[in-house]
């Protein structure tokens, strides 16, 4: 989702769904109806984020725990995360599907590929969404060495990181074939996208959801 189409006031105008951010609420609550109405009125399951590789397999919707990886064989509701620059990734799969959070952190320590894996590696087809993009990323010069080194010189450029360009070695390591990247930079689109980087702390939070359709 983008943040257009909710209820939210400056500076979260319009769908911010992240309660936790200084948001009013009933609008946060208001913005959560309408993206379940788009959902077609799916429930869903959602975990707390932070920042780690472990992967959750959920049986019903509902807080999931502490996890930046959930994965699911259910069809009757979604896996969501909320981001402002980190990398969301859908993933669909023989086993499943899967929604990943990955920050620096987690993708440093290979959340998605590890997601791909326990969905069955070659049979998936991962998602890339909305993020903080090279153009935008500029980080210290020993985490850009960093990137370098576990996954290849091209994921940096001088200090610039492109998550996606890692995320994609990482996700190739794993067998995957079929990745697809939207290309888009939350930093580059503020009018589409929350960045917390270039907005600062006072921003909202888009929601990524990833459904299995029963056939």
């Amino acid at each position: 989702f983008t943040r257009r189409g909710g209820v939210s006031k400056e500076p979260y105008d319009s769908l911010n769904i992240s309660s936790k951010v200084g948001d009013d609420p009933a609008a946060v609550e208001k913005n959560r109806s309408l993206i379940r109405e788009a959902m077609d009125g799916r429930s869903s399951a959602w975990s707390r984020q932070v920042h780690a590789d472990n992967v959750v397999r959920v049986s019903e919707p509902g807080f999931a725990g502490e996890a930046d990886s959930l994965v699911t064989e259910e069809t009757d509701f979604s896996l969501v995360v909320a981001v402002a620059d980190c990398v969301p990734v859908a993933l669909v799969g023989g086993r499943g599907v899967g929604m990943v959070h990955s920050g620096w952190s987690g993708t440093l320590s290979g959340v998605v590929g590890k997601t791909a894996r326990e969905l069955g590696g070659a049979e998936v087809g991962a998602y890339v969404g909305p993020c903080i993009r090279g153009c935008c990323y500029e980080v210290s010069e020993e985490l850009a060495e960093e990137f370098a080194r576990k996954f290849c010189p091209g994921v940096v450029s001088g200090r610039h990181l492109s998550l996606p360009a890692a995320i994609r070695a990482d996700l190739e390591r794993a067998g995957v074939e079929e990745i697809h990247d939207l290309g888009l930079c939350t930093g580059c689109r503020p009018d589409l996208f929350y960045s917390h980087r270039k907005q600062g702390p006072l921003t909202g939070r888009n929601l990524a959801a990833v459904a299995r359709v029963a056939p």
